[in-house]
C-alpha cells in the first residue's frame, strides 16, 4: 500500500515534508489507524535489532532436557526472548501513550494545518472529516452533537444548563464548514476561519460567539436572547436576521454586510449602549477601520461579500495587495511578491472553478508579470 511506503520513510526519517504530513494527519484520524501505526513502529524497531533466529521447541528438549547444551546457545535464545518481550511491552506501551494522548486535556495532538478540527472543552482536539460521520459528546458520555459530511449540528435545548461549554470549530485554508448551533442558528465558515461557541445556549441570557475570520450568519430569532458576534474589536449584536461578518486579523477593516434584517454594530472594549450602537439596514455594510477605530457606512455590494458561499471570488477594482490574501485562503497557497508596484494595481474579475494557475493568467492580460508556481508556493518577481 501506497500509505506503508510512505509510514516506512516517516520512521526511517527520509519521508518529505508532504509525507509527513500526510503520515500525521492519518495517524490522528481515528483510533484505528494510530494503532496501526504504533504496531508498525514496534515491529520496525524490533527489525533493527539483531535477527536471531532460534527453535525454542528444540531449544526446550535440546538444552533444557541435554546437560551438554552450551551457554552460547542459551544467550542467543536469551536474546530472542527478551527482543520478544521487548517488541511486546513496546506495542503495550504505545498503546497506553495513544489513549493517554487522546484522553489527555493538556496533550497537543499530531494535526495537518489542512484538517478540519474541533477543540472540544476539556481541550480535546479531534479531526473532522469533510466526508465522514461522527457525534460529538461531553465527559459524561451525553451525544451534544453528530457530523454529516460538512455540516455540523447541535442538538437544540432540551434541559436548562447551569454554566456555558464551549467548543472551537476551525476551518483551515482551502475549505468551508457549516456549523448549526443549538438554537438554530445557522453559520457557513469561510476557509481560515475560527468559530467559538456554547454547545448550548442559556435560557434568557445572551447568545454569544467569538469569530477569527469570515461567516455568514443566519440567526435564530429570538427577542428575549439577542445574539452577538464578538471580535477582537467589534461587536454585532441581532435578534434574528442573514448577514456577513469578516473580521480577518491580518485585514485593516472588519466588514458587517447585511442582507436581511437589522443589526446593531459597536466597540467590543466598551459596554453596549443602543445609543452609540450604530444600525445597519439590509443591503448596506459597517466596516470598522482598526488604525483609526472609525466606523463607515455605506451601500454594499452583496454579491461581491457573499458569493464565497458559491465558491466564488468577485473582485472589482481591488488592489493586488488586498488580494492576495484571499487567494490564500481560497486556494491554500502561499504567494511571495516581489514586485512591490503590483500592489496598487487595481483588478476586475470574477472567479469559480478556475485553478490557481489561471487565475494568475488572468491577471497577467491585465498586468504582465514574471511568476512561478510550484505545488502551494508562488513566487511574483
Amino acid at each position: 500500500m501506497m500509505m506503508d511506503k510512505k509510514i516506512s520513510n516517516y520512521l526511517r526519517g527520509t519521508a518529505t515534508s508532504t509525507e509527513v504530513e500526510e503520515v500525521e494527519a492519518w495517524i490522528t484520524s481515528n483510533d484505528q489507524n494510530a494503532k496501526k501505526f504504533y504496531s508498525f513502529k514496534a515491529k520496525y524497531i524490533a527489525s533493527t535489532m539483531d535477527e536471531t533466529e532460534v527453535d525454542l521447541n528444540s531449544f526446550y528438549h535440546t538444552n533444557i532436557n541435554s546437560k551438554n547444551s552450551t551457554t552460547k546457545n542459551k544467550g542467543r535464545v536469551l536474546f530472542t526472548i527478551l527482543k520478544s518481550a521487548a517488541v511486546l511491552a513496546l506495542l503495550v506501551g504505545v498503546t497506553y501513550i495513544f489513549k493517554d494522548n487522546i484522553n489527555d486535556s493538556g496533550s497537543t495532538p499530531i494535526i495537518s494545518k489542512d484538517a478540519i478540527t474541533l477543540q472540544l472543552s476539556d481541550g480535546t482536539v479531534e479531526i473532522i472529516s469533510e466526508d465522514g460521520t461522527a457525534r460529538v459528546v461531553d465527559s459524561e458520555g451525553n451525544v451534544l452533537g453528530s457530523q454529516r459530511g460538512s455540516q455540523l449540528v447541535y442538538k437544540t435545548n432540551e434541559t436548562s444548563k447551569e454554566e456555558l461549554i464551549y467548543n472551537t470549530l476551525t476551518v483551515p485554508y482551502g475549505k468551508r464548514f457549516d456549523i448549526v448551533l443549538s438554537d438554530g442558528t445557522q453559520v457557513i465558515l469561510n476557509s481560515g476561519t475560527s468559530l467559538k461557541y456554547p454547545v448550548q445556549f442559556l435560557d434568557g441570557d445572551n447568545r454569544q460567539v467569538f469569530l477569527n475570520g469570515e461567516a455568514f450568519f443566519t440567526v435564530a430569532k429570538d427577542l428575549a436572547s439577542p445574539f452577538i458576534v464578538n471580535t477582537n474589536e467589534l461587536n454585532v449584536r441581532v435578534m434574528g436576521t442573514k448577514f456577513n461578518l469578516s473580521s480577518y486579523p491580518e485585514d485593516q477593516f472588519i466588514n458587517t454586510t447585511l442582507v436581511e434584517g437589522s443589526v446593531l454594530v459597536y466597540n467590543s472594549n466598551g459596554t453596549f449602549d443602543s445609543s452609540k450602537a450604530a444600525p445597519l439596514e439590509p443591503g448596506y455594510k459597517a466596516e470598522w477601520n482598526k488604525f483609526n477605530q472609525q466606523i463607515m457606512i455605506e451601500a454594499a455590494d452583496i454579491a461581491m461579500h457573499t458569493d464565497w458561499l458559491n465558491g466564488k471570488i468577485i473582485l472589482r477594482h481591488v488592489p493586488f495587495k488586498n488580494i492576495v490574501k484571499k487567494l490564500e485562503r481560497h486556494y491554500n497557497v502561499e504567494i511571495t511578491n516581489n514586485n512591490l508596484k503590483l500592489d496598487e494595481e487595481l483588478f476586475t474579475a470574477s472567479f469559480d472553478i478556475e485553478t490557481i494557475d489561471q487565475v494568475f493568467r488572468t491577471f497577467n492580460e491585465t498586468y504582465e508579470m514574471d511568476y512561478k508556481i510550484n505545488n502551494r508556493q508562488i513566487v511574483i518577481n
